[in-house]
C-alpha cells in the first residue's frame, strides 16, 4: 500500500499509518485466537461453493419449468442459468471480502 500524494507533491502518512495499524489488528487476532484450522478452510470452500452453485441450480429450476410450461425449448434456462451464475459468484465476491 502507497501513501496517499497531496497537490504539493509531498506523501501523506495517512495511508502508511492506516496500514500500519491495520498490520497490528490481525497480528493481535493472531496471537489470540491462533492459526484457522485446516477444517475451517475445508468449511469456508464449501461455503463458498454453496454461495455459487445454489443460485445457479434455483435458476436453471426455475428456467427448464418456464420452458416446461410454454414449450419454449431451452428459452428461458440458459439466461436464467446465467443470471444464477452471476447473482452467485457477486455474492461469492462479496462474502469474500468480509473476511
Amino acid at each position: 500500500m502507497t501513501a496517499r500524494s497531496d497537490p504539493s507533491g509531498k506523501a501523506s502518512p495517512d495511508g502508511l499509518a492506516k496500514a500500519v495499524r491495520d498490520q497490528r489488528v490481525r497480528r493481535e487476532r493472531w496471537r489470540t485466537e491462533g492459526e484457522p484450522s485446516m477444517m475451517k478452510f475445508v468449511g469456508q470452500i464449501g461455503v463458498l461453493g454453496w454461495i455459487i452453485v445454489a443460485p445457479a441450480l434455483g435458476g436453471l429450476f426455475i428456467g427448464r419449468w418456464i420452458d416446461h410450461r410454454f414449450g419454449t425449448g431451452i428459452f428461458w434456462s440458459a439466461p436464467l442459468l446465467f443470471l444464477g451464475v452471476t447473482i452467485g459468484c457477486s455474492s461469492a465476491w462479496r462474502w469474500m471480502h468480509q473476511r
